[in-house]
């Protein structure tokens, strides 16, 4: 498991009418799930409908090793901060002030005078179990159990009224959590570019689909990051469009049987014209999973001589596996049909 580990919402878009929905009219998405009841185990503390949510999902981060959760204000409160501290995970997110009881924080109309200089900060650290509260103009809240201010650093903006560039301080609590709070959005960015589209009148499959697209990310992401890790890694690596069709390709294929042809033999004009067709200039090797299910593997002769697809075998064959329709050696001497789809 990730380090840094980052919790927030994410919208699945439906037109299907439904009576579980609530109006959100400051939202891009207008309609969401609405549920009446806040469900709550008997080994859970009740710290309400957001922050019970965030509970149940770090029931899975191991504890005592540095574990740090970013969400933001839907999320963050002072005793849900604190129940994490307890358990030894770390959290980083913005909080509303309505949420911060008897804070000192300056007042909204105080940060955004003119005489306040852009990149202001003000920080402020409470004696409750070491929770750290820092606000930042525009105006921001941010509440962490980790990190506050220190360590400040430089950073350029644009500034409107002098049309250049001006360099502002930056706290580093600021810094966290733009660093690696873009992860949903990131996500449904992947998941704007390719997605299941298959119309259907029934609200839970629309759920499904979109759980599909998120395992598909999930796995491409898993696959650059160890892909990465191999030794002798040339840095290339397949995109998102590309590892979807070879997973459904594999999908298709894995534990499939080759079918039998049957039935009377084609005509002699038929067989004419398919060996007037331009035949292809090499073989495609299946993907490793086909390759690897030990299903249905026969040897076929075949009339024409082709060179082993087996990696460091110069020999030509007229063997073909049926399924994977690649030629392997077959005899006394090389029996890459065997190693081929076992290594």
């Amino acid at each position: 498991m990730e380090q840094r580990l980052l919790i927030d919402q994410q919208m699945c878009a439906t037109k299907i009418s439904h009576y579980l929905k609530q109006y959100l009219p400051n939202k891009p998405h207008k309609w969401v799930y609405v549920g009446e009841n806040n469900i709550q185990e008997s080994n859970e503390p009740d710290l309400g409908v957001t922050e019970n949510v965030v509970v149940r999902l770090a029931k899975v981060v191991p504890r005592n090793i540095n574990h740090i959760i970013y969400f933001d204000n839907y999320y963050t409160s002072i005793p849900f901060a604190c129940y994490l501290h307890k358990q030894k995970i770390l959290c980083l997110g913005t909080v509303r002030t309505n949420r911060l009881p008897n804070n000192k924080l300056p007042n909204l109309k105080s940060f955004m005078k003119k005489s306040v200089p852009r990149g202001s900060f003000e920080e402020h650290m409470t004696t409750y179990d070491g929770t750290d509260i820092s606000k930042y103009n525009k105006v921001v809240t941010l509440l962490s159990t980790y990190v506050g201010v220190e360590l400040v650093q430089k950073i350029s903006r644009f500034d409107k009224s002098k049309k250049e560039k001006i360099q502002i301080d930056c706290p580093q609590i600021v810094k966290d959590y733009n660093s690696h709070m873009g992860g949903v959005d990131l996500l449904d960015s992947y998941i704007g570019r390719y997605y299941i589209s298959i119309k259907n009148r029934k609200w839970y499959m629309r759920l499904f689909h979109h759980l599909l697209d998120l395992a598909m990310i999930n796995s491409w992401l898993v696959y650059k990051k160890l892909m990465s890790q191999k030794p002798g890694f040339s840095g290339k690596l397949c995109n998102l469009g590309t590892f979807r069709l070879e997973v459904a390709e594999a999908l298709c294929l894995l534990g499939k049987k080759s079918e039998v042809k049957r039935g009377r033999p084609s005509s002699a004009l038929e067989q004419e014209i398919q060996a007037k067709r331009k035949k292809s200039v090499s073989q495609v090797a299946p993907v490793k999973d086909v390759r690897l299910d030990q299903v249905a593997r026969l040897p076929v002769f075949c009339d024409k001589s082709n060179r082993c697809k087996m990696p460091k075998c110069t020999g030509f064959t007229q063997i073909v596996c049926d399924k994977c329709n690649v030629s392997l050696c077959y005899n006394k001497r090389n029996n890459c049909f065997r190693e081929y789809h076992n290594k």
